[in-house]
């Protein structure tokens, strides 16, 4: 009853104010740089064709209009020094972006605009969130947040754990690049999240496809870069407070970030980020799952150095968490094992709670990096990464040792500590006769200790590759095309049948990339792009040998599995009218040597209790899909969207269906922006449904439990920003699972035990400050 109230009130406070305003309050803010240079160009004129009207960049090169409608704008930027050009915007919410002129002060020849530096320009599909959209998903994992872009799913093992799967492919197949850093940590496990704090990123990009040319050869699913926002350069202190409040698990966080541009040295700046989340059980509609809470605490510093041509930047980073693994999850033997699969609630339930007992995992990641940025008036761009990280995992189990001198010792049962040193050199020279292009070499040196446990045994290994794209412009149409070769050396330290032996791998293959892109000036634009990427197999997948405490499962690697090749071919097409916004892609991906995890019945029992078993297994493998996006503007204030994933995983070997792939999903939202009103401004309101098919492509004689029947959630949304004297406070109230649906999702180990999270609503509130 007090919820229906809630909504009633929400509603109709919404319709008061919209009866109360006009209804075009949009932002298009933006900088304008120099693309030798990367300065800032201030008081550069920026036109918009469709109003007749202008504005003119700060003195760091910054602009921002307000009050825009939503639809398309064509701006005419120009500046001394550079040549009039011209952009075109889709406007459909707030947007910030980057454009960057050729400006040569020693020659003012005719100069052609470069790009808007802020989209990864590739023949590959690629998506960003970044803006007010970020905002909105403030307080979610990374994998979570992830799932509003079409072709995106995560997969989770309860509801604070979850990794990204880029059309199919997750964990060492899905690279992470981390303020430009390869996360390195344990990511090969289910259960093992990025170690990475969402509220330090400024926008997420997510590329699609086999991306291993440019960032190493595992990316053969995709690329998914966590940008933060460039360092102050105007003098004085900034910052921000992001709070986050969820219902369902009566939790939250906090998150705050200063920076500033020192005065007396204005090349120096600097920045400290903050972030602190607690959360008790996970609620569904019918339980408690019972150990679910999760606390986690973050923070980094940046310190940055920026001259003319030279900017250096060192970075440093911590993430820790404490995570509860669900208790039921875990069994005694194995006829409640089997009574758990059957049964429609857990075996074990109980209150909410924000105490974290065992089973639990306590994981912490170090990350230090370097980065120096050189320009060349001859030569180009030189960009030199360097970094590393320390990642320790602690996995906890149930149960303590009977002997009381080591139970008080309180000892992880999985213990890997996991140290990596990576870097990189690129070269990204000048424009030559419409061609543009990026070479670069790349090292890593990695060793990781496991202690408690032979279910990962120790190793080291080294890994280098050298590679080189370019791109040419020809009228309408961009070609590109890339080449790379990677060598990888494992040695591996283990006991084998009592027996102390050190196997050694070794690996070595090229990736490559084709594509072309045709667009014409609407714009409609056509991608087609086929590459090849290769994986060495996981260190997890060649001799995992027993129990996995966070993800409640038996595994066993295969130490003969070969490397993984990917041959992928992706079909884009892009078509943007006054009122229609339209994306679609197809794919096609054949992975010779596919590895996956199998689950193979029946469950063992172990002196740790029952547990599903699974085996790593091979086999060639068809992948294959649609993508599909559309925005509608119905009326100026109405925006219509819809989505669609389609996916299909063929076992081209043993000519049958590939397990533990994400089901179909369709989505449609209805977006209504306000008009401004006084204090009140850019305010919204959202629904949302999300439909996910069955994944009827199983067999009920491979698996503990058949797939989840399909299920149906609605979510609602309302925020806006509200001034108070010269702060621009965002708020937002968001209700998923409105209708507190009991569903189990294919893609969540624990649907074994338990239903998924019910209804929650938050609260999000930004607060932003000068000093």
């Amino acid at each position: 009853m007090k919820f229906n109230l809630f909504i009633i009130i929400i509603v109709c406070f919404a319709v008061n104010l919209s009866a109360q305003q006009s209804t075009c309050s949009l932002t298009l803010a933006g900088r304008i740089t120099d693309i030798q240079h990367e300065e800032p160009l201030g008081f550069a004129t920026i036109f918009i064709a469709e109003s007749h009207t202008a504005t003119q960049s700060d003195e760091n090169g910054k602009f921002e209009i307000n009050n825009l409608c939503q639809g398309n704008y064509t701006l005419i930027i120009s500046h001394i020094g550079c040549a009039q050009d011209t952009f075109t915007v889709n406007l459909f919410q707030n947007q910030f972006n980057e454009y960057r002129l050729d400006h040569k002060d020693e020659n003012l020849e005719t100069i052609t605009i470069k790009e808007q530096v802020n989209n990864y320009k590739s023949t590959l599909t690629t998506e960003y969130i970044d803006g007010k959209a970020l905002e909105t998903l403030s307080g979610k994992t990374l994998g979570a947040a992830l799932k509003e872009i079409t072709g995106v799913n995560s997969i989770q093992t309860g509801n604070s754990i979850s990794k990204p799967v880029i059309h199919g492919l997750h964990s060492n197949r899905v690279l992470i690049v981390n303020n430009g850093v390869r996360q390195e940590g344990q990511q090969w496990g289910n259960e093992h999240g990025p170690e990475i704090d969402p509220f330090i990123a400024n926008k997420f990009t997510v590329i699609k496809g086999a991306a291993g040319v440019k960032y190493g050869s595992d990316a053969m699913g995709g690329v998914i870069l966590v940008d933060a926002a460039d360092m102050p350069d105007s003098v004085g202190a900034t910052g921000s407070i992001q709070l986050v409040g969820l219902s369902n698990t009566l939790g939250g966080a906090a998150s705050a970030m200063l920076q500033s541009n020192l005065k007396k040295h204005p090349a120096l700046s600097w920045r400290l980020q903050g972030t602190v989340k607690r959360e008790g059980s996970v609620k569904t509609p019918n339980y408690y799952l019972v150990n679910t809470a999760y606390a986690e605490s973050n923070y980094s510093a940046t310190a940055s150095y920026k001259k003319q041509d030279f900017t250096t930047e060192i970075y440093y980073s911590y993430f820790h968490t404490k995570t509860g693994i669900f208790a039921a999850s875990h069994i005694g033997n194995l006829t409640d094992l089997e009574n758990a699969f059957v049964s429609e609630t857990p075996l074990i339930t109980g209150d909410f709670s924000y105490a974290i007992a065992r089973p639990y995992q306590l994981i912490s990641h170090h990350l230090i990096k370097s980065k120096t940025f050189y320009h060349s008036d001859k030569l180009g761009h030189f960009t030199f990464t360097a970094a590393y990280q320390n990642n320790i995992r602690s996995e906890y189990d149930s149960h303590v040792s009977l002997d009381d001198s080591i139970a008080a010792l309180n000892l992880p049962s999985l213990y890997f500590e996991i140290g990596t040193i990576t870097s990189n050199l690129d070269w990204e020279h000048h424009k030559w006769h419409n061609f543009t292009g990026t070479f670069g070499v790349s090292g890593m040196n990695q060793q990781n200790i496991t202690q408690y446990s032979t279910f990962i045994p120790n190793f080291k290994n080294y890994a280098g590759g050298v590679y080189g794209m370019e791109k040419y412009q020809y009228a309408n149409w961009i070609f590109e095309a890339g080449l790379r070769y990677d060598y990888k050396w494992m040695k591996i330290f283990m006991y084998d049948d009592g027996n102390f032996v050190t196997p050694e791998h070794q690996y070595q293959n090229v990736s490559w990339n084709l594509g072309t892109t045709w667009f014409d000036k609407k714009p409609t634009s056509v991608n087609f792009n086929f590459s090849s990427a290769w994986r060495a197999p996981a260190v997890s997948e060649l001799y995992s040998d027993g129990l996995h405490h966070g993800a409640a499962a038996l595994e066993y690697g295969d130490p003969n599995l070969k490397t993984e090749r990917s041959l992928q071919t992706i079909l884009g097409v892009e078509r943007q009218t006054d009122k229609l916004f339209l994306e679609a892609g197809i794919y096609y991906n054949y992975m010779r040597n596919f590895i996956y995890l199998q689950p193979s019945l029946p469950p063992e029992l172990t002196i740790r209790g029952a547990f599903p078993v699974f085996y790593y297994q091979q086999t060639d493998a068809a992948i294959y899909g649609l993508d599909a996006s559309v925005h509608y503007q119905l009326n100026i204030p109405l925006l219509l969207t819809g989505k669609l994933s389609l996916l299909r995983a063929r076992d081209l070997i043993n000519d049958k269906w590939v397990v533990m792939m994400p089901a179909d999903k369709v989505s449609g939202k209805v977006a209504y922006q306000f008009g401004d009103n006084g204090k009140w401004q850019n305010m919204y309101a959202d629904v949302a449904v999300e439909h996910v098919f069955k994944q009827t492509r199983t067999y009920a004689d491979e698996d503990y439990v058949d797939a989840p029947d399909a299920y149906t959630l609605t979510n609602i949304s309302i925020g806006s920003d509200l001034l108070f004297n010269s702060t621009k406070l965002t708020w937002s109230i968001e209700a998923d699972n409105l209708f507190n649906v009991a569903y189990r999702d294919y893609l969540n180990r624990f649907r074994y035990f338990a239903d998924d999270m019910g209804r929650n609503i938050t609260l999000r509130i930004k607060i932003p400050f000068t000093i």
